[in-house]
């Protein structure tokens, strides 16, 4: 039997689906710089970026010359030993008088410096991160 009165069937009505749209899109809206916030990576790796640039810094103020290269740095401390940080594989590391190696940074995929007085430019790309940094010349 076939019931002429279509009142009976349930629909969503334009307003309904309108609302839903809206939610929806505000929520992807607001989720997009969340996901951003949650890599997890980006804290540690301005710290390290960081903390290279503090010890980087405090070489040169205690060394007597220094060279500036593409991505190695060459110092001469006050007690004529010649420190030489470089990029080495994967990290970047700290030599001194051409023996040993201490390891100042990891997990960097590219590093350069540039003698820009009265400062050196210190670009570091880490974990698809690129950071910049100066440091001041005595």
């Amino acid at each position: 039997m076939i019931n002429g009165n279509r009142s009976s069937e349930r629909a969503f009505t334009l307003a309904e689906v309108l609302i839903t749209l809206m939610t929806t899109l505000i929520l992807f809206t607001i989720s997009v710089p969340l996901f951003t916030l949650m890599k997890g990576n980006d804290y540690y790796s301005e710290l390290s970026i960081d903390q290279l640039s503090a010890v980087i810094q405090w070489e040169i103020n205690q060394g007597r010359s220094y060279t500036v290269l593409d991505h190695s740095l060459s110092i001469i401390d006050k007690q004529d030993r010649h420190i030489v940080m470089e990029k080495y594989e994967g990290t970047f590391r700290r030599t001194v008088d051409g023996s040993g190696h201490e390891t100042l940074i990891q997990n960097i995929e590219a590093i350069s410096f540039e003698y820009k007085s009265p400062s050196i430019l210190m670009e570091v790309e880490i974990h698809d991160q690129h950071y910049t940094r100066k440091i001041h010349l005595p």
